[in-house]
């Protein structure tokens, strides 16, 4: 008995000193957050984060020193320290953002997204922002090209905005650069704007130039969006992990695969068994897959669909089988692609490169900065498809799709999908 209540009064104990520490980091965000780089307290915690950081990701990821070596990386940390006192949150951790995308992998990753996000959603076609969706206040915007932002050159603006952005290649680079035009903290720490809750939108649509204050919302607050549709296959919106639709005038199935995960109504293998029925009972001659959103989850999740046509195939013949990739094609994504063209040698894979790498870091973890609290995302493992998979691709960083097809905004604003119009029609 005496034992029990020792180990109790311990346990007690414990969770009383991780009550308290966990309150005193808590109380340390409040100081960083709340004050300006003269405040010393503040400049020490965030200096506490950055050593912090420098010890423990070197430590924790895989192998942090494959892109960069360990002596630029120790440089840029020290640099940034030593220049704690002359930079704002925002801009320290951008510098902070900065080194971490120097690593070169996609999977490691700081989040310090402050709420703030402009009532605009951006997409890149044939390397040129394009306004996709605005609030109704703002449907005079719609599908205009990005010039400028506060008088600073869009090409300059994205060229910085790269510089964050962690990545394998340029693939990726398009997929994630939406968001980080969306959210004016990255601008603001970059110093390409000057006032984080405003800005200067120059824009160009049907050759007339004309100029837009946007207020950036908080992040309560929500857009009125023209287009309020959940789901939208070409900007990266979805509604379901995985969806399935016969297509009759094509005698095709049309199977939309966004995570590698189970949704939480249905098991994949339920609905990949319902989607066989379907395929069987209509007797389909041509498969669609779409993994232009899928970037990861569960790579094993997929196994059920690929046995299945393998078979399918081999039973019926002359069945053809098409893989939507592109941009957002990520992580577990992409072992789906290589899954599937094992399955089916003869596969057309269209669309885009993919966001994801052939041969990549991954099976990501995360710590907290001590004070800040930010999270750090870090790779634990090294995949590399090129070996584990007989099926080749000339690609370098990414895949290569066989039939090369990038959407174009005039395609778009007519609610054509290109890719999928190619893959129904060949």
């Amino acid at each position: 008995m005496k034992i029990k209540r020792f180990i109790l009064l311990i346990c007690i104990a414990l969770l009383l000193c991780v009550s308290a520490c966990s309150k005193d980091r808590s109380l340390n965000r409040d100081v960083i957050l709340k004050n300006g780089n003269t405040n010393e307290e503040r400049n020490q915690f965030l200096t506490e984060d950055i050593k912090y950081f420098k010890k423990e990701l070197p430590r924790l990821h895989k192998n942090l020193f494959s892109v960069i070596t360990k002596n630029e990386f120790n440089d840029q940390t020290d640099k940034l320290i030593s220049q704690i006192g002359q930079l704002s949150n925002e801009q320290v951790f951008t510098e902070l953002n900065k080194i971490i995308a120097s690593v070169g992998d996609a999977h490691t990753n700081i989040n310090y997204w402050d709420g703030f996000h402009y009532p605009l959603q951006f997409y890149l076609f044939n390397g040129e922002v394009y306004i996709v969706n605005t609030d109704t206040s703002l449907e005079e915007m719609m599908f205009s090209k990005v010039i400028k932002i506060d008088g600073v050159d869009i090409d300059e603006i994205t060229g910085k905005l790269k510089k964050l952005i962690s990545h394998e290649n340029d693939s990726w680079v398009l997929a994630r650069l939406p968001e980080y035009l969306q959210s004016p903290v990255y601008m603001y720490g970059l110093g390409i704007i000057k006032d984080e809750s405003k800005a200067a939108f120059t824009v160009e649509k049907q050759g007339k130039v004309q100029e837009f204050t946007i207020s950036a919302l908080n992040y309560e607050e929500k857009a009125d969006f023209v287009n309020n549709n959940t789901k939208d296959v070409i900007t990266g919106y979805y509604d379901k992990y995985y969806d399935y639709h016969f297509l009759a005038d094509n005698k095709a199935l049309y199977f939309e695969y966004n995570v590698c995960a189970d949704m939480a109504d249905l098991k994949f293998t339920d609905f990949n068994q319902k989607m066989f029925d379907a395929m069987e009972n209509n007797k389909v001659e041509r498969v669609v897959i779409d993994l232009r959103n899928n970037s990861g989850g569960n790579s094993e999740i997929l196994n059920p669909f690929t046995d299945r046509l393998k078979s399918y195939i081999k039973e019926h013949g002359n069945v053809k089988t098409y893989i939507l990739v592109g941009r957002e094609t990520f992580s577990s994504g992409m072992i789906a692609i290589y899954r599937i063209k094992e399955s089916v040698s003869d596969a057309v894979a269209i669309g885009e490169p993919t966001g994801g790498a052939l041969d990549c870091y991954g099976d990501i973890k995360t710590f907290n900065l001590p004070n800040s609290q930010l999270p750090i995302s870090y790779s634990t493992k090294y995949f590399e498809l090129s070996k584990s998979f007989t099926y080749k691709n000339n690609g370098v960083g990414t895949f290569l799709p066989d039939i090369t097809i990038e959407q174009t905004i005039e395609a778009y604003k007519n609610g054509t999908d290109e890719m999928l119009e190619y893959a129904l029609s060949n």
